[in-house]
């Protein structure tokens, strides 16, 4: 099988199965053009409990931080984008509670 072949069954596969758990070892991203870095410090509580709600939605601790802190942002925009994503971060945050 050739490495185009093997791609081409890797790429059907995952089209097949999008709510297949993430492998481990695998990068999350957004494929976003981020550009900008922001530093917040955490106590440890704080980010202890952070990196927890991470490990339960299997995203990178950096990933979830930027999706709160857009949804939060978006909660003062009533765009039917910003819906979305306040929706979505409800449903991710019921997710983790249920399971």
């Amino acid at each position: 099988m050739s490495i185009s072949d093997l791609i081409a069954s890797e790429a059907d596969a995952a089209e097949r199965n999008p709510d297949a758990p993430i492998k481990p070892g695998s990068k999350v991203t957004r494929g976003h053009q981020r550009a900008k870095t922001l530093q917040v410090r955490l106590n440890v509580e704080e980010f202890d409990a952070l990196t927890h709600l991470a490990e339960q939605r299997g995203l990178p601790v950096s990933t979830l931080a930027r999706d709160l802190l857009l949804s939060h942002l978006a909660g003062s925009d009533d765009s039917a984008k910003s819906l979305i994503a306040r929706i979505r971060a409800e449903l991710d945050d019921l997710a983790t509670r249920v399971a």
